[in-house]
């Protein structure tokens, strides 16, 4: 598990910074360590015949107060190509970055558009954003996280077995999942899909 976004010495008050060459957006940080994390992982999933991709799990709160808050699959093969396009050159495409990129239609980029409105881009960010903000952010000027925000990211491999026991897909086991964690978090899950 690591911390999201980098943070100020209080460690809820995240960081931004400007990105884009001819339209610089104002954009939330994520934290380095997950940033080496995600590299890691994904270039050594990449070289193993067997892995389908990985699970990640944002989590709010700490120790026996850490919630699952939103559950998601990021897989190896993409729509047309061998490799999908959100894991190729994972050192370099931030962009996408795993489903956790700095661009549009991406985790981080549609929350930095719920969250820090046109000094990201003009216009309405997607709606879950808001939800997201909302349940992530005490408030958005600065952005101020209400308890620390983490991930965990579960790489799965051909032959794995889910919580249920059984042995399945990346997908089947991320539904598997949300199932479980809308149960005992259904409040506090931000999850749609699934539940």
């Amino acid at each position: 598990m690591t911390p999201l976004f980098e943070t100020a010495e209080d460690g809820l008050t995240v960081k931004t910074h400007l990105r884009g060459k001819e339209k610089p957006r104002l954009t939330l940080t994520r934290h380095p360590s997950f940033d080496a994390a995600m590299i890691e992982m994904v270039t050594a999933g990449l070289a193993e015949e067997d892995w389908q991709g990985f699970l990640y799990v944002l989590h709010t709160g700490e120790g026996d107060a850490l919630t699952p808050r939103y559950i998601g699959k990021a897989e190896k093969k993409g729509v047309k190509n061998p490799v999908s396009a959100n894991l190729a050159r994972i050192a370099s495409n931030h962009d996408k970055f795993g489903r956790w990129g700095y661009n549009k239609a991406y985790h981080i980029g549609d929350l930095s558009h719920a969250v820090l409105g046109a000094a990201f881009m003009p216009g309405q960010a997607p709606g879950k954003y808001h939800r997201w903000a909302e349940a992530l952010f005490e408030t958005l000027n600065p952005p101020t996280l209400r308890v620390p925000v983490s991930m965990s990211l579960i790489p799965w491999r051909d032959g794995a077995r889910g919580p249920s026991g059984l042995i399945g897909s990346l997908a089947a086991v991320e539904y598997e999942v949300i199932a479980l964690a809308a149960v005992a978090y259904p409040e506090e899950l931000l999850n749609v899909q699934g539940r």
